[in-house]
């Protein structure tokens, strides 16, 4: 018989359990696959490991299927087990981690033990190259043995922490805050919103205030299944083949200008754009890439991950009532007070002053040596990962292999968030989904080239 070749994937949050989906439905009996997770629940990671019903998702229901070849698989899924899911609803992220966890438990159990195990509260501390495949050094000291080891560790944690790092990974800590206590949340994007709202169902009716350099917030989705006609989908994509920065911003405005004439929403224009985001991405030039991580990003990121209607409807409420600020600037000064933590904001109208009993970091992922710690900063320590001088993730081939000190590292794969450098377009389900096919592919290809000869009995 064959030695089954071995794959460990590091992370079970959504792009693991994808490939491992993928690995699952391919009936190679000649590859075992074994997913490592820190957390206590596969399929959740920081996005679905809410259990707050008003953390929804951002996208709707019929672009949710963990399978890519059968696209209602969430929808069916949900309505067979009570929740009245349609093609447009955003559904509770809560919700999505149990489909994700169960439909890879299904998976599993058709395969059996000897293609997969899945291991939760499993945290890995090291990953070594051996002369033949890895050394997988779990946190207690137990060692595994992999052909072919994938980095699917998710988000960054967020840049400068204060306080509270991160909500998610700590969310009892935002229990914590009394109820009348002063907030500062630092950052106005997505997370931030998830903070406010996470405190309004706690009862929280202190002051709340965001803070971020421009004062940006998400934009609402728009009417759903509404699509862009073809002159100027054509006109859009002509603007973006340039592999030209101004060009294809001038690209976008038009199209969303045209759009507008015909009564159609700009949302239409940034939902045409995803198919051709990674290309377009990739055929920027290095100083473009910086002018727009530096320039542009905080407004294509407020267009392109939008909020729920009913996020949006209660986000408003926070505002209206008086319980939310928003304001553009910058902190230049922070020190503990006995009347709480005084922060320095460097606003348009000059610096202000004001006091906050607790501080939350919103900010978002970083992927830089200094803020990559555990696993990803000891492989960065050994030259295995090299992080993007944009730090949006580790830099890699376009295939995903690492690329480390020493060039790519063989049999060693980055997959999910942490390819944005490579490809931009890369935190959403869609575009996961659609990496993890093409890895399972790939890894099954390669397992075809370097399996053992068959021994004779």
């Amino acid at each position: 018989m064959r030695r089954r070749r071995h794959v460990a994937i590091v992370g079970g949050g959504f792009s693991g359990v994808a490939l491992a989906a993928q690995l699952l439905r391919s009936g190679d009996g000649t590859l075992r696959a074994t997913l490592l997770e820190a957390g206590e629940r596969l399929g959740r990671g920081l996005a679905y490991s809410t259990t707050n019903p008003v953390h929804l998702l951002n996208t709707r229901a019929e672009r949710m299927s963990l399978l890519g070849d059968d696209p209602t698989h969430f929808e069916r899924w949900s309505r067979a087990r009570g929740h009245a899911a349609s093609a447009t609803d955003f559904v509770a992220r809560g919700l999505y981690g149990d489909y994700l966890e169960e439909t890879l438990h299904t998976l599993a159990a058709s395969a059996g033990a000897a293609l997969f195990a899945a291991q939760a509260q499993t945290e890995v501390a090291d990953v070594v190259p051996l002369s033949a495949g890895f050394a997988v050094a779990l946190r207690g000291g137990a060692m595994l043995h992999a052909d072919e080891v994938v980095l699917a560790t998710g988000h960054a944690l967020p840049a400068e922490p204060r306080y509270i790092r991160d909500p998610w990974r700590a969310g009892d800590r935002l229990d914590a805050i009394p109820r009348s206590g002063r907030v500062l949340l630092l950052g106005t994007g997505l997370t931030m919103i998830d903070v406010a709202l996470t405190l309004a169902r706690n009862g929280h009716h202190g002051d709340i205030t965001a803070v971020s350099r421009r004062g940006l917030l998400p934009r609402e989705h728009g009417a759903a299944n509404e699509g862009l006609p073809r002159d100027i989908a054509d006109n859009l994509l002509r603007g973006l083949r340039t592999g030209n920065l101004r060009r294809a911003v001038r690209a976008v405005r038009a199209a969303a200008a045209a759009a507008a004439s015909r009564g159609l929403q700009w949302q239409t224009v940034i939902d045409a754009l995803r198919a051709s985001t990674e290309p377009f991405w990739g055929a920027l030039c290095a100083a473009d890439r910086r002018r727009f991580v530096q320039r542009l990003r905080p407004y294509w990121d407020v267009h392109r991950h939008r909020l729920p209607p009913a996020t949006a409807e209660r986000f408003a409420n926070l505002r209206e009532e008086g319980r939310l600020h928003v304001h553009a600037g910058r902190i230049t000064g922070a020190s503990a007070t006995r009347r709480g933590i005084a922060v320095t904001v460097r606003t348009g109208r000059g610096e202000l002053i004001r006091r906050y009993d607790w501080i939350v970091s919103c900010t978002g992922p970083c992927f830089t040596k200094h803020t990559c710690r555990g696993l990803e900063r000891r492989l960065i320590d050994s030259g295995l990962l090299m992080p993007d001088p944009l730090g949006l993730g580790f830099v890699t081939t376009p295939d995903g292999r690492a690329l480390g000190a020493n060039g790519a590292t063989t049999n060693l794969h980055v997959l999910g968030p942490a390819c944005r450098s490579e490809r931009w377009e890369h935190t959403a389900v869609p575009e996961l989904r659609e990496q993890s096919t093409a890895l399972a592919a790939s890894l099954l290809r390669e397992r075809q080239r370097s399996a053992p000869p068959l021994r004779q009995r």
